[in-house]
């Protein structure tokens, strides 16, 4: 039976066996977009874990089920994606790092981040809200406020892993095989969370590459060749959704 489509509600708003009032918004888009009949089934997400069916009672209300159908504890460890703002591609960088999995979305201010680079809040996070109905996601990622990389670098708690790709530095270990050898989340002193910090695409200063590895980040690499920032900060999320699927050593 093909999966029913996903409407990403907040979970103070889901009462069981009781009726929810759709917003204009969400009304629009199960009458207008999706063509949902009164009767017709929706499958709705709390974004915290919960996935609940309702059905549509008319265009404005939804008949809730007596309780979730589906409860998901969250991932450990917890992954990050620090990013530092961008002209174009902001909006795809969003979409597509929910879609992959990325549990947190920091985006970074820098000495070379570019001046008219995207700093549009409210537009990201309808954007995480579509990539999480359309992804089948039950956990919604967090989006934080903008932050300068001088606040950012040290607010880390002491229990993360925290990798900084740059460039043109001889030697550095990869992505790739810096998180193989991060502990298992089974194992004693398995990092709570796991950040990958992305510059700009001028690059990080040395000033802030400097500063960055005094506040305990490890500078590695994410391949031979020099990647736009919107490039390097999927990779880097391709490789973090990627290593935490991998069975753990034993299992």
């Amino acid at each position: 039976m093909a999966e029913l489509r996903r409407l990403l509600i907040a979970p103070e708003r889901l009462i069981p066996d009781r009726a929810l009032q759709l917003s204009s918004s969400e009304a629009h888009y199960l009458r207008r977009v999706l063509r949902l009949r009164p009767g017709d089934p929706i499958a709705l997400v709390d974004g915290q874990g919960s996935l609940w069916q309702a059905s549509l009672l008319d265009g404005e209300q939804l008949q809730l089920s007596s309780g979730p159908s589906l409860q998901m504890s969250p991932l450990s460890p917890r992954l990050g994606l620090a990013v530092v703002g961008v002209r174009r591609g902001m909006d795809d960088l969003m979409r597509m790092a929910t879609e992959l999995g990325v549990d947190q979305i920091q985006p970074l201010r820098s000495q070379w981040r570019t001046l008219q680079a995207e700093d549009r809040p409210d537009r990201w996070q309808v954007i995480l809200q579509e990539a999480v109905e359309q992804s089948e996601r039950l956990w919604s990622p967090k989006l934080a406020p903008c932050l300068d990389v001088k606040e950012w670098w040290a607010a880390q708690a002491p229990d993360s892993a925290l990798a900084l790709p740059t460039t043109r530095q001889v030697g550095l270990v990869d992505l790739h095989d810096w998180l193989l050898h991060l502990p298992a989340a089974s194992d004693a002193g398995a990092p709570r969370e796991v950040w990958v910090a992305i510059g700009p695409e001028a690059g990080w200063s040395a000033a802030e590459e400097e500063e960055a590895i005094r506040q305990g980040w490890t500078p590695v690499s994410i391949g031979d060749t020099i990647l736009r920032t919107s490039t390097a900060a999927i990779a880097a999320a391709t490789l973090m959704t990627a290593w935490r699927r991998q069975p753990s050593p034993g299992t």
